[in-house]
């Protein structure tokens, strides 16, 4: 893949407002992952999960107005702050060469902050009991409808749902898009917001969440994840555009390979070698067969991970292993858009994170403990879905 640049980064993230934020969290291995408050979890195995404190959301979707707050759900008011920090990040006024700028997010839920009164409205008080706004504002494209009506965006956009590899695919396919020449410029991540009784239930259900209320992926003792609510949206743009307007690009999205396989083998051995080839996939579209770091799926299972580091080690052998994911808990259709911003970030600083909660790995190239300060050129992303999507994504720094 060619021609496609990264130019921003925005993001509202628990315990991150901003890019520093995130790299002082992930650095420092402090999770913002903690006892969930907003409703009684005494019935919820994992009582668990990343949100954003008062302060965070008071420095992101606290600067809407509250007219605004009240029509929006709160993962397209996530997405929204975050696409609007990316921009600024980039350089780009809101409606610069609108017909030529789309929007691509990825999401797994969809919003239901206003569905759910609404449906206890509607038992106790009948229609009169539901909110107008909900028509608009539980589906997975309300983020990709308000960010494209707030910055009066007419460009190519679209939303992916494929479970917790929705942001890898979003990414992906909108790189491709530039690449393509159906748009100059996209915003492009993902937005969760899956803290909220009925869909923590789901989550819940799932059967991936982690009984221990703990996340600490690729350890021996890990056990599942626990789910976190945010948004991170980048701006890729063509090369040629970004260098007219002479905007700094902070990396290439040099490679993007995407195969499915059955839901029931996606973390199983069949999963393992459908993994191997997806990786090698994108490596060979980005003309490499070394990374300098992998930045994992880390679904936090014995079985998940240690499926992901058998796929890794058959192709890249001995290399270091990193995710932000236990930090900000795991944003699920998000996630990989979390992961995309962290790789940036190391690509910046020549340093990879720890994993934070890694105490005993079961392999020795997870990066566990203090950062790993060394030369970072090329950086590879995966993503997995239980849905059976599998994606792979290569950063190369410019």
């Amino acid at each position: 893949m060619t021609g496609t640049v990264i130019t921003g980064i925005g993001l509202a993230l628990p315990g991150a407002s901003d890019t520093d934020q995130l790299w002082r969290s992930v650095t420092g291995g402090r999770s913002a992952v903690r006892p969930i408050e907003r409703f009684d979890t005494d019935s919820y195995p994992c009582p668990n999960a990343g949100f954003l404190a008062e302060e965070t959301e008071r420095e992101t979707i606290g600067t809407f107005t509250p007219r605004v707050r009240k029509r929006m759900d709160r993962f397209c008011q996530l997405a929204l702050s975050a696409a609007r920090s990316a921009q600024h990040d980039a350089g780009l006024a809101p409606s610069e060469d609108a017909d030529r700028t789309g929007v691509y997010v990825g999401n797994m839920f969809g919003g239901w902050e206003i569905t759910e009164p609404s449906l206890r409205g509607l038992l106790d008080q009948g229609y009169t009991g539901v909110s107008p706004h909900i028509a608009s504002a539980w589906f997975p494209t309300a983020p990709q409808g308000q960010i494209t009506i707030g910055n009066g965006l007419t460009g190519f956009s679209k939303t992916l749902v494929a479970d917790s590899a929705s942001a890898a695919l979003a990414i992906g396919y909108g790189a491709r898009a530039v690449a393509e020449g159906r748009a100059d410029v996209l915003l492009a991540g993902g937005a969760e917001a899956p803290v909220t009784p009925y869909t923590y239930t789901f989550c819940t259900t799932s059967g991936r969440l982690s009984p221990t209320g703990t996340y600490r992926p690729g350890d021996d003792a890990a056990d599942g994840f626990c789910v976190g609510e945010g948004a991170v949206m980048l701006v890729l743009e063509r090369e040629e555009t970004a260098r007219a307007r002479e905007a700094v690009p902070l990396a290439r999205l040099a490679g993007f390979a995407l195969r499915h396989v059955p839901e029931d083998e996606v973390f199983g051995p069949s999963g393992t070698q459908a993994l191997a080839a997806v990786l090698t996939a994108a490596l060979d579209e980005a003309g490499t067969d070394r990374v300098d770091c992998v930045a994992l799926d880390a679904q936090g299972a014995a079985g998940a991970d240690e499926s992901e580091l058998s796929a890794i080690h058959s192709v890249l052998g001995p290399v270091p292993l990193t995710t932000a994911k236990p930090v900000t808990g795991n944003l699920l259709g998000a996630a990989p858009a979390v992961d995309a911003a962290v790789a940036l970030l190391s690509l910046r600083h020549g340093t990879i994170p720890p994993v934070a909660g890694c105490e005993r790995p079961r392999n020795a190239d997870i990066v566990v403990g203090a950062p790993r300060e060394t030369p970072v050129r090329t950086v590879a992303l995966l993503a997995r879905g239980a849905d059976g999507t599998i994606a792979a994504s290569v950063l190369r720094a410019i």
